[in-house]
């Protein structure tokens, strides 16, 4: 697929085609959209054509990990699927390290995946159910955690962490996530400021089961926590854990209201019995915060001040129910 601009529809175009698994080349003859940045598309696209050499130099250096070939590591890929079928499945498979898609399915789940093996199982909390995973079904020595709406780009994506893992002081490494062409500013922004863009493995605070490696043996001698979420956040404290910005996947989620209501009040339950402070202490904090979380979600539109009010009340809401589960 070739696309010549990056308006509402060619960005949708975009999006369709990288599900598909299709190959997308780019040609720039303007400049980018305004939310737009290069080293967001150049991993996504085959090839991106440049007007001018100096840009052509730049795009050619953000390009996705092209991978090599002869390496020899085994990796295991976990991915919880409660739903359809994971959609990075053959761009795992066809990493230059030994990939072993193994799909964990539960409710909706499929049953059949192919080029993945299958086991269904009765979901009992992140936590517990990826850790059996660990215990019951991986074998290989290195161990990727990921989710099925995650799409790993370029070859040697998880090669590049498996080298970061191996050359630092790290127990875990964690890829750098990239929203989909279709994302809107806000969803950008917060991916932008979670996984930022560089060229240095760096430390940070925390794993993300978006996709994290681990060797295999550390997740035997320090499983995961038996919670029902944030499974990922209990088990860094303590941990040293390594960021690689240029092993990249596509990964961000549209934003919706009630989804983000969830989210936030479950995420922020543990966060509080995990020994944080509550980001929104009271009602009365709530309140008062309401007003500065409304006028910037205005230039983004009404929804998104149903969304942005959401997700604070979540966090509130979140908060309240920790410090009565801690008080029990």
């Amino acid at each position: 697929m070739e696309l010549t601009a990056l308006g509402t529809l060619e960005r949708a175009a975009f999006t369709s085609a990288l599900r598909r698994g299709e190959r997308v080349h780019l040609v720039l003859s303007e400049a980018l959209p305004r939310d737009l940045r290069l080293d967001e598309l150049a991993p996504l696209c085959a090839s991106i054509k440049a007007p001018d050499p100096r840009t052509q130099a730049a795009v050619d250096a953000l390009r996705a990990p092209a991978g090599g070939a002869g390496r020899s590591e085994r990796v295991a890929a976990v991915i919880p699927c409660s739903r359809g079928l994971p959609i990075g499945v053959s761009a795992l498979r066809d990493q230059d390290v030994n990939v072993r898609v193994l799909v964990v399915s539960n409710g909706d789940g499929p049953r059949r995946v192919p080029g993945a093996d299958v086991v269904r199982v009765d979901w009992e909390g992140h936590g517990r159910t990826r850790q059996a995973a660990v215990n019951d079904w991986v074998h290989e020595p290195y161990l990727l955690f990921t989710v099925d709406d995650a799409l790993p780009l370029g070859r040697g994506c998880v090669g590049a962490l498996v080298d970061a893992l191996e050359a630092g002081s790290f127990e875990a490494v964690v890829a750098r996530q990239i929203p989909w062409p279709d994302a809107d500013p806000v969803t950008r922004k917060i991916v932008r400021d979670w996984t930022p863009a560089g060229t240095k493995v760096v430390p940070v605070s925390q794993v993300d089961h978006v996709c994290t490696l681990y060797r295999t043996e550390t997740l035997r001698q320090h499983p995961l926590p038996d919670v029902p979420i944030a499974e990922d956040l209990w088990w860094s404290r303590g941990r040293r854990v390594g960021y690689v910005p240029f092993a990249p996947v596509l990964h961000s989620h549209k934003r919706e209201a009630g989804r983000l209501w969830r989210r936030s009040v479950a995420i922020h339950e543990e966060r509080v019995k995990l020994g944080e402070d509550p980001t929104v202490k009271s009602l009365v904090g709530l309140v008062g915060a309401l007003p500065g979380v409304v006028r910037p979600a205005l230039q983004a539109g009404p929804r998104e001040v149903g969304n942005q009010m959401a997700e604070l009340a979540g966090q509130w809401w979140g908060g309240r129910r920790g410090r009565r589960k801690k008080r029990r």
